[in-house]
């Protein structure tokens, strides 16, 4: 009898870890687009996959990653479609929830998700999450306290998570000099072209190279956008009032031309100055709150 109660549980997770390994592939397979993709609720592979959780996070990282790997945005818009983010989010979200040390799906969920402004409060969240239970690691606090500033609007969690950031670290300076920034009020554009030279440094320290393209790309965005923004303040400053479009600033050689925006749409500027693109997915890093 002992021996029959200790193979049972053990019997039941290693069929509740092959039932999840055999259920993964239909939920990464091409379905018509009215479908819905298909993942497991995190409380219920908690339970079936027992004491293999570890394992059940990386299939389920994986599997986001491969997807990620293996299909393009949508050509008009550069994005995904809402059930295919759900999809990312709802795999992601499994992997920290059994495994909330598992620094991988972090990186990528910041990645693929935040950027692209889906659901940004529930995934930094979970990166704040993550922040809290990995105690050691000065990454997560970064990427949170970023998050909650430039995405949520939410200066005192970010200087929260940004302080956190640079005790972990041992005192770096650029975590210190971006809380003081976010403390001031910065600009949110000059704070989003530091934060990301400051993970293409990164990346190319760690041979990320993968990274670089896209991170490369969102930095070219926000300087384009950031020199819109400073003929704007100069025009300003000139004439007590901001200009009516962008075409106005190069015709005066306040602005050499028209920067491009790397997401494929057109910047214009609306009625108080603000830089906003025809592609919906700039206009939220495109609004200047200067100092």
């Amino acid at each position: 009898m002992p021996r029959a109660r200790w193979l049972m549980p053990s019997l039941s997770a290693v069929c509740g870890v092959a039932l999840y390994l055999l259920t993964m592939p239909y939920a990464v397979a091409v379905r018509p687009q009215h479908e819905q993709l298909f993942t497991l609720p995190a409380d219920m592979l908690r339970v079936v996959s027992g004491q293999f959780k570890e394992v059940s996070a990386d299939v389920s990282f994986l599997n986001a990653l491969t997807w990620l790997g293996g299909h393009r945005t949508q050509p008009a818009t550069h994005r995904y479609l809402p059930e295919q983010y759900a999809w990312v989010y709802n795999t992601l979200h499994n992997a920290v929830a059994l495994d909330p040390y598992f620094m991988d799906p972090y990186y990528l969920m910041n990645a693929a998700l935040i950027w692209d402004r889906y659901r940004p409060a529930a995934v930094n969240g979970l990166i704040a999450k993550g922040a809290d239970a990995r105690t050691w690691d000065s990454l997560l606090p970064f990427y949170a306290g970023f998050n909650y500033y430039y995405f949520l609007n939410n200066a005192d969690k970010s200087v929260q998570y940004l302080k956190e950031a640079s005790n972990r670290s041992g005192g770096n300076s650029f975590y210190d000099t971006l809380a003081a920034r976010i403390a001031y009020k910065a600009n949110k554009t000059e704070l989003g072209i530091a934060y990301l030279e400051q993970q293409i440094h990164q990346a190319e320290l760690e041979g990320r190279l993968s990274s670089l393209e896209p991170l490369k790309s969102r930095l070219a965005t926000l300087q384009g956008i950031h020199t819109i923004e400073l003929a704007v303040a100069a025009y300003r400053k000139l004439f007590l009032r901001p200009p009516r479009s962008i075409e106005e600033l190069i015709r005066l050689r306040m602005l050499d031309k028209m920067p491009k925006d790397e997401w494929g749409g057109t910047y214009y500027l609306d009625g108080e100055g603000h830089v906003l693109s025809t592609k919906e997915a700039t206009r939220p890093t495109a609004t200047p709150k200067g100092n």
